[in-house]
């Protein structure tokens, strides 16, 4: 009877951390480096996507709980900036926003999914605002898709796409 009990609390427990839909500590060691890409953004005067190039190194902090971004866009070095993502010490967070999902896509990449209320567009409209980080060995991707209030649409405000130096 001991011996059911264990495998049934190991089978339990191995369900439960690969379903889990907290980033884990191996999501965020796959960002560290340098990413070269583009930027796409739907720019809401025009309401037309614009590209253009854009480049990330990472660096994490603080055991995978801390992640600094430094963007530089090429054709626009005014641009230039950095970005600090921090994580809940249960890893359920992003930046005070709530993972509503954790899977691992056909592709082995891992594509997190996070939501929080806020506003958004030319005229500052409340909104469901969602991120999607898509996290692979040579591959990253944030995307944000927003849905406003008055809405049952989501659309793709903007997409940063990295492949691995």
């Amino acid at each position: 009877m001991k011996v059911q009990n264990l495998i049934t609390l190991i089978i339990l427990f191995f369900n439960i951390s690969l379903f889990s839909q907290n980033i884990q500590n191996e999501d965020t060691n796959k960002l560290k480096g340098d990413w070269k890409g583009n930027l796409t953004y739907m720019d809401y005067s025009s309401n037309k996507p614009y590209s253009m190039p854009c480049n990330v190194s990472i660096s994490v902090k603080k055991k995978g709980l801390k992640l600094i971004l430094k963007f530089e866009y090429p054709n626009e070095p005014k641009a230039n900036g950095k970005r600090k993502i921090n994580i809940s010490k249960d890893r359920s967070i992003i930046s005070n926003e709530k993972i509503i999902s954790r899977e691992k896509l056909s592709d082995g990449t891992i594509e997190i999914t996070t939501e929080y209320s806020g506003k958004d567009g030319n005229d500052n409209k409340s909104a469901t605002i969602r991120n999607i980080y898509i996290i692979g060995d040579h591959t990253f991707i944030m995307k944000k898709k927003v849905k406003f209030e008055d809405s049952e649409d989501w659309l793709k405000r903007n997409e940063f796409n990295f492949t691995k130096n």
